[in-house]
């Protein structure tokens, strides 16, 4: 008897697979079967057990930075606490992310800005119009510094004809008056904060960041039963942030490599393009260091430290090593450098 060779091998192999896929196949009802399974997988409730279990629960929606090709989306994040379902920041793809993690977008509750650059609000109006597209019944405010009328007023020009499409039509007659959102200016103090959300043990604070020609700018940081999380928003390395953050869980904060950044001007410079190094060394002076953001974290008092909005980034697996070389030598606490579609439970 002749040895079966390799190809042989697969060749029974693959026929073996076929045959046991049949089978399944045949057995879950054919094409009407596969079809009724992925329907009744589509409406299964997702996330429901997180509602109402005491925790708060971080999914970091978008990590990336107005750089194009980072492999990340612009700055979004999302907050499960308690029945409460919030947006921070509602950069592009927002709502396309959400809806790759299941996370319903009818049970969105309140939307915060941090500051008008557009990566930062970019998807707000696709994240509106899909959430009430997917049969959110409710009022949607929107918080943000000044300009949020402003903003809210242009997308409801620019969805219009949307909107009457979809409440007037002979399909989908939803509720015009829940397409859009309702706008609500914050307002902190210059130095301090300022409670913009209290509902059914939820608290959401807003302060006063530094983002350089960027005014004003905020932060947010969450309570829910004895748990917290703060979002620095874009900002240098400042004590407003830590201030702000005292005796939180965990800090998400955004940060720039300086070091990176510097060795990229140079080698910019040196190959002809003294514009861009120049901008590029720019970026240094309204971003947060990872160095100085490390010292940040330590001053508040936090366990855990999440980076964002990463400046510069590679899809370099060890490019996360080097982004954040020194900065446990600042905190002693957890590092991580953070992912589209990630989840932190606290």
């Amino acid at each position: 008897m002749k040895p079966r060779t390799p190809f042989r091998t697969f060749g029974y192999a693959l026929a073996a697979a076929i045959v046991v896929g049949l089978c399944v196949f045949r057995a879950l009802g054919g094409a009407a079967g596969l079809q009724r399974m992925a329907i009744e997988r589509t409406l299964e409730p997702k996330h429901e057990s997180l509602f109402g279990d005491g925790r708060l629960h971080v999914f970091t929606l978008g990590t990336g930075s107005p750089q194009p090709g980072s492999g990340r989306m612009p700055a979004a994040n999302a907050i499960i606490a308690g029945k409460e379902l919030l947006i921070i920041d509602a950069g592009e793809g927002v709502s396309r992310t959400m809806g790759d993690l299941s996370l319903p977008l009818d049970r969105i509750t309140a939307v915060f800005i941090t500051h008008w650059h557009s990566d930062h609000f970019s998807g707000l109006g696709e994240l509106l119009n899909a959430s009430w597209n997917m049969r959110r019944g409710h009022p949607l405010n929107v918080y943000g510094p000044a300009g949020v009328d402003r903003v809210i007023s242009g997308l409801s020009l620019v969805y219009a004809d949307d909107i009457g499409y979809r409440s007037s039509g002979n399909v989908e007659k939803l509720d015009p008056a829940h397409a859009l959102g309702t706008p609500v200016e914050v307002d902190p103090a210059q130095s301090g904060s300022a409670i913009v959300f209290d509902r059914d043990g939820v608290v959401v604070r807003a302060f006063r960041v530094d983002h350089g020609h960027v005014k004003p700018a905020f932060g947010y940081r969450i309570d829910y039963n004895g748990r917290c999380v703060t979002f620095s928003g874009d900002t240098v390395a400042t004590s407003l942030v830590a201030k702000a953050a005292a005796g939180c869980d965990a800090l998400v904060h955004e940060v720039i490599n300086a070091k990176m950044i510097r060795s990229a001007a140079a080698v910019l410079r040196e190959t002809g393009n003294p514009e861009m190094a120049a901008r590029a060394e720019r970026l240094i002076d309204y971003h947060a260091d990872t160095i100085a953001t490390a010292r940040v974290a330590a001053e508040a008092g936090v366990r855990t430290l999440i980076l964002t909005h990463l400046i510069p980034w590679s899809r370099s697996r060890f490019f996360g090593l080097l982004y954040t070389s020194g900065m446990s030598e600042e905190f002693a606490g957890t590092i991580i450098v953070s992912d589209d579609g990630q989840r932190f439970d606290i």
